[in-house]
């Protein structure tokens, strides 16, 4: 991942993520503007990665609730 893709992410929420969930949906969303377009995942990819990405959050969510 390029560096400082977490410079897009709102101050106000930095760690209520999952670096792993944020890095997966930041590098699809990086891939997604690549200029040529043979390079660009499909839509398929950009689901599967995106659902991956918000397992892990689902996941993250939970073990947070669970220190609580």
């Amino acid at each position: 991942m390029q560096a400082g893709a977490f410079e897009i992410v709102d101050e106000d929420i930095r760690g209520s993520f999952d670096p792993l969930s944020m890095r997966k949906v930041a590098l699809m969303a990086i891939k997604s503007v690549e200029r040529d377009a043979s390079q660009r995942p499909s839509i398929a990819e950009v689901l599967a990665e995106l659902k991956e990405a918000y397992n892990i959050q689902l996941r993250f969510l939970e073990s947070c609730q669970n220190e609580n």
